[in-house]
């Protein structure tokens, strides 16, 4: 505005997606890049090649896109541009069990209030992944993890978002929301995790057993060889089991 200089559209993002929940559209989009093309001073877009994370994260830094300036929390271990980390201490929270098939057992077990083990967080984009710490205090990188005994949650840590209000919000400001949404959702399915604790008769027999009780024994979660760098680092948002509980 206010220039002499020339700008020529040259480029073209395209972004695809699908709505497989109701409400909840785009849950898993892709981009396409095209080049434009001037023919006889009209334009038209060339053949288009998938736009990976690493294309994308530079054009944003050229479009002078950074992480704001935040005074980060004690629970925060680790934040880029579009992802941020953090730990949570043990405390009591309810819970939520989907019924859909009028089990007695869910319906006495839902919207009640249970202790829970320190949790260890993961959030990018409408991604969260999710496991649990053996101590109550925050860990750093060699820090080994477990598996989060919870349903809705995968091998791989990734945590099937289904209904979950997703927060709009890429700041450490969404940290609350993001677990209101965990914990506020229903939990709805073993997601194929063979093992999420060590209490004899599984998940749902350890949520029984904590019913009215004030701390979470932490002797029945499930070890893991992941650490806390491990999981910072990976970047597996498959809803995948791969076999990583030890035996």
């Amino acid at each position: 505005m206010g220039s002499s200089r020339n700008f020529q559209l040259s480029r073209a993002l395209l972004v695809y997606g699908e709505s497989s929940y109701d409400g909840f559209p785009y849950r898993h989009p892709f981009v396409t890049l095209h080049d434009v093309i001037h023919d006889d001073g009209e334009a038209r877009l060339g053949a288009g090649r998938l736009a990976t994370p690493g294309l994308l994260a530079t054009l944003v830094a050229d479009l002078g896109q950074s992480v704001p300036v935040e005074v980060l929390p004690e629970s925060v271990l680790a934040r880029t541009a579009d992802m941020v980390v953090w730990w949570s201490p043990a405390r009591t929270r309810p819970m939520f069990f989907s019924d859909r098939g009028k089990d007695k057992a869910l319906r006495c077990l839902n919207g009640k209030h249970y202790p829970h083990p320190p949790l260890l967080f993961k959030a990018s984009g409408h991604h969260l992944w999710i496991r649990a710490l053996a101590e109550n205090r925050r860990p750093v990188a060699g820090t080994k993890l477990c598996m989060a005994p919870y349903w809705n949650c995968y091998d791989n840590a990734a945590v099937c978002t289904g209904s979950m209000r997703i927060p709009q919000q890429r700041s450490v400001a969404a940290i609350r929301e993001w677990e209101q949404a965990f914990f506020q959702s229903a939990f709805s399915h073993a997601a194929g995790v063979k093992k999420h604790t060590l209490y004899p008769g599984g998940v749902l027999s350890l949520w029984r057993f904590l019913q009215r009780k004030k701390q979470f024994p932490t002797e029945y979660l499930c070890p893991l060889n992941q650490t806390v760098e491990e999981f910072v680092t990976s970047n597996d948002s498959s809803y995948a089991n791969q076999a990583r509980n030890n035996p």
